[in-house]
């Protein structure tokens, strides 16, 4: 018994429990000025909770002082790293429903807080450890603490992930007059990359089916699209792509293909098929707004495959010669 007790004039272990003391008389000032009503609301229930917490890791480093423990260093400190933390797993709990949060909003005041509470824990933590164990590995021992911080830290960047604003896209319609101004001239004729969309052909479908395109790099895509919609459904009268229904155009927004475990690619259909990053075989989503999209195994059932490639003296007869002219509407959704 008596080594036990000359553990406790170990210059090591005195140093520590001086910095301590000194450490938890600054920072309790601090938080005690910066809480608003801490006398009145709060000092009862703030000295009951740094008691406990401290009662408890002197009864923590008891616990692991046993044969399967105190024998390895490293189950020890295991130990120790689990005990911290659950406790500030409790932490969270606590600080929340408990203190009400100190009626603070500021995300640094809780890391203020549970640094207190670590320094007062580390304070008994130090003198049992030291105690039975001897003052050699206090401070490596001692790291544990950073634990205590891990499940603060996992709840406040979950939330802060919850509120992050939804990404806003921009949808495209096909423009009112896209017949008239449909075609394609001499000058973006160049380039051509084979590509695959991917349509609904009804907005009430379930499956996507598959439709092979070919078109210009330097062509935006949003005319890409609607010359190849117009004449796909010119060919396929019977079975055309639904573009409207009672209330109007669609709108549409338009995604690469990407893996399960790939963020979604948005494709601007203002911008051309090369500043999209549109290449040879690319494979597009094409989606009605109000759609819901399936997973990729349902994307791939039941395709329809329809070589397109576009023809300048059809859509001149189509056209009548017209003038061809962009037009595509744009509004943003998110």
């Amino acid at each position: 018994m008596r080594k036990y007790f000359i553990n406790l004039i170990e210059l090591k272990l005195l140093s520590a429990i001086i910095i301590a003391i000194a450490v938890c008389t600054i920072l309790t000032m601090i938080f005690i000025q910066k809480t608003p009503g801490f006398k009145e609301k709060y000092k009862t229930k703030f000295i009951i909770y740094e008691l406990s917490v401290a009662l408890i890791y002197v009864i923590i480093p008891f616990l692991g002082f046993n044969n399967l423990l105190s024998n390895n260093a490293m189950n020890c400190f295991i130990f120790y790293q689990v005990s911290s933390l659950f406790l500030g797993i409790l932490q969270v709990y606590l600080y929340k429903n408990y203190f009400n949060r100190f009626e603070k909003s500021e995300v640094w005041f809780v890391y203020f807080f549970t640094l207190i509470t670590v320094t007062y824990s580390f304070f008994s933590f130090a003198i049992t450890h030291t105690f039975l164990n001897g003052p050699d590995l206090l401070y490596l021992m001692a790291t544990h603490f950073i634990l205590f911080f891990i499940p603060q830290l996992i709840y406040d960047t979950f939330n802060l992930g919850m509120i992050i604003p939804a990404k806003v896209y921009r949808t495209w319609q096909f423009p009112v007059n896209y017949i008239e101004i449909a075609g394609v001239s001499d000058s973006e004729m160049k380039d051509l990359v084979v590509i695959t969309f991917l349509i609904k052909r009804d907005n009430g479908d379930e499956k996507y089916k598959q439709y092979r395109a070919k078109g210009p790099t330097r062509l935006d895509f949003g005319r890409l699209f609607y010359n190849f919609v117009l004449d796909y459904n010119t060919k396929h009268e019977q079975e055309p792509i639904a573009i409207q229904d009672k209330k109007g155009l669609y709108s549409w927004v338009f995604f690469f293909q990407t893996k399960w475990y790939e963020s979604a690619r948005y494709i601007d259909p203002t911008r051309t098929l090369y500043m999209n990053a549109i290449t040879e075989n690319a494979v597009i989503v094409c989606m009605r707004t109000d759609e819901i999209i399936l997973d990729a195994d349902e994307k791939k059932d039941e395709t329809h495959d329809v070589a397109y490639q576009y023809d300048r003296d059809q859509d001149d007869k189509r056209i009548g010669g017209k003038d061809k002219k962009e037009a595509d509407q744009l509004e943003t959704i998110s």
